[in-house]
């Protein structure tokens, strides 16, 4: 099982219209994310700053899939419209971030003993 956080930064005028259109995600869109493998998404935003977790079997071959869907091609054009380039912030031009994982509880048995 994979966990994925991605990070991103929103143009401070497009915050609202973020929120309003994850307030009405397309049904067709959860459709697609669920149909590619994807178990769980949680978003977090503080001030413009977004925060993407994902969970799923295997994000490279869930992502292959989805990318290749109209609808999440029609969402994914409307949100990237609404990201900044922070080269300040991120140290690159790239509008989605991955992040590193730095520790997990699940790695841990219930003694706090390592599990692999």
């Amino acid at each position: 099982m994979e966990v994925i956080c991605e990070i991103i930064k929103l143009k401070p005028e497009n915050v609202r219209d973020y929120m309003e259109l994850h307030d009405n995600t397309w049904p067709e869109l959860i459709k697609a994310l669920r149909g590619s493998g994807f178990l769980e998404e949680y978003i977090y935003i503080f001030d413009n700053l977004v925060m993407v977790f994902m969970k799923c079997q295997n994000f490279k071959d869930s992502i292959s899939r989805l990318s290749s869907i109209e609808i999440y091609k029609k969402w994914t054009a409307k949100v990237r419209a609404m990201i900044m380039i922070d080269k300040d912030f991120f140290h690159t031009e790239d509008v989605l971030l991955d992040l590193k994982p730095v520790w997990r509880l699940d790695e841990f048995d219930e003694n706090g003993i390592l599990k692999f």
